[in-house]
């Protein structure tokens, strides 16, 4: 749309006004598609007897499938890695697993995390961010503590994609431990106590580690993180007066929701002028 011209943009937004909701209405009259029975057939009797190249395209085939047809394209995918295939097939066979992103594939893609092959091991732990269920959050929780570094690092961003909330307490445990993932995934999962005590470590861990964890703190609802809380941390980042600090908040502010809270955007200005964090008067009662 950036190459059509303003004349195409303004026609396709007057026809998203008027022919959308029309279309949306329609869409949403239609029965759900069939599952075409006989097109999976096809590729699992292919995963079956084809060679490797015939394997690699009926995988593909199957991490097509949307809807309806999601859950027999992942059952016949859990059975070759059931039944094992040569390491390009199964490699193909955990992403599949991973895109169809059902929780019936989650017992046959954890094994594949302690794999011999490095490439298994990765494969799988990015497939069980998808599959979840509490098997593939114990599964990452192990995964964490492991000795392959990719994939200790996709298990934290995985079980934080998972909201897996009652993993915190390992991700702290190898935060300072060559898993920088590990930041990120605290600062969407924690809560209370636990966000101060990963706020508590600035100035200990290095700050470009810090604020892969920071931005979504100051970015998540005030539900999950209060406002208070955002305000103090801004505070304290802007006393830290260093130029790797001011150069995140200024990011944070040009990221920051136009629609999101009063205080914390005002916050996010004082701080960036290097002025103190605390509220007018005048505006108190007003933030929403």
């Amino acid at each position: 749309m950036l190459v059509a011209g303003r004349a195409v943009l303004t026609l396709c937004w007057v026809l998203s006004g008027v022919l959308l909701p029309g279309l949306a209405a329609a869409e949403k009259a239609k029965p759900a598609a069939s599952v075409n029975k006989a097109e999976l057939a096809r590729q699992k009797q292919l995963l079956e007897t084809g060679n490797e190249a015939d394997k690699l395209a009926a995988l593909d085939e199957l991490a097509k499938q949307t809807g309806a047809g999601a859950a027999p394209a992942a059952a016949i995918v859990n059975e070759l890695l059931g039944r094992g295939a040569s390491l390009a097939v199964l490699t193909r066979a955990l992403a599949a697993a991973g895109t169809l992103a059902q929780p019936a594939s989650t017992a046959a893609v954890a094994p594949y995390a302690r794999h011999r092959a490095s490439e298994l091991r990765v494969a799988a732990t990015r497939a069980l961010a998808t599959t979840g269920g509490a098997d593939a959050v114990t599964a990452l929780r192990a995964i964490l503590h492991g000795g392959d570094r990719a994939s200790r690092g996709f298990a934290a961003s995985g079980l934080a994609n998972l909201k897996a909330k009652e993993a915190v307490p390992d991700l702290f445990a190898v935060l300072a431990k060559d898993v920088p993932e590990a930041a990120g995934a605290i600062g969407e999962l924690c809560t209370g106590a636990d966000c101060g005590k990963f706020v508590a470590e600035l100035g200990r861990l290095p700050f470009d580690l810090m604020q892969t964890g920071l931005g979504p703190i100051l970015l998540r609802p005030e539900t999950e993180v209060s406002e208070q809380f955002k305000l103090d941390l801004l505070e304290r980042l802007r006393k830290l007066q260093t130029e790797e600090g001011r150069k995140f908040l200024e990011t944070i502010r040009a990221s920051y929701p136009e629609k999101g809270n009063a205080w914390v955007k005002y916050g996010l200005e004082q701080a960036v002028g290097n002025k103190p964090v605390v509220p007018p008067p005048a505006a108190k009662g007003k933030a929403k």
